[in-house]
């Protein structure tokens, strides 16, 4: 009967398990890549504001401009806006706050950037944000393919490098 008892607890703890990282959580995101969007235009004073940033850090490496869009993410069944930006430099990225998740178009999941150098900086406007150190991360592997259309993954709410933005219903 132990033996049974066992297997069972067993079973039910392997059935969720996958081989290798990933950054999958409980809470579903998904936003429609194929949506007509705006995206924020950097003003010069945005720009001198990241490169004093740069100059500050002492950093060298490859910079990329994310800027927020309209598209509007859904959070389980709320709906939430400014949460998706759009890389300027590499536009087939986008970066959603809300889980910490990097779409790039054309690739098999979302990801979420980790740690490993990456960080990013946005002045209080949160109208855009710089990026360091941009490459690669964990995948999500409950996302859906990252393509022209609904990408959907499966998230983590408190993962947030940003304080914002709230869901709005």
């Amino acid at each position: 009967m132990r033996l049974v008892c066992a297997a069972v607890v067993f079973l039910a703890t392997v059935r969720g398990a996958y081989a290798g990282d990933d950054a999958s959580g409980p809470t579903p995101y998904s936003v429609d890549l194929s949506r007509p969007f705006t995206t924020y235009s950097m003003t010069q004073k945005d720009k001198l504001w990241g490169d004093s940033l740069l100059t500050k850090l002492k950093y060298k490496g490859s910079v990329v401009h994310f800027v927020r869009t309209s598209l509007l993410l859904k959070v389980g069944d709320a709906i939430v806006e400014g949460a998706v930006y759009q890389a300027v430099e590499k536009p087939e990225f986008f970066y959603v706050v809300n889980s910490d998740a990097i779409l790039k178009l054309n690739t098999k999941w979302a990801y979420n950037p980790g740690v490993g150098g990456f960080s990013m900086h946005a002045p209080k406007s949160r109208r855009f944000i710089v990026c360091l150190n941009l490459d690669g991360g964990v995948p999500f592997l409950s996302s859906s393919p990252v393509k022209r259309g609904v990408v959907t993954w499966n998230g983590h709410d408190d993962w947030n490098r940003f304080d914002w933005p709230q869901r709005v219903d």
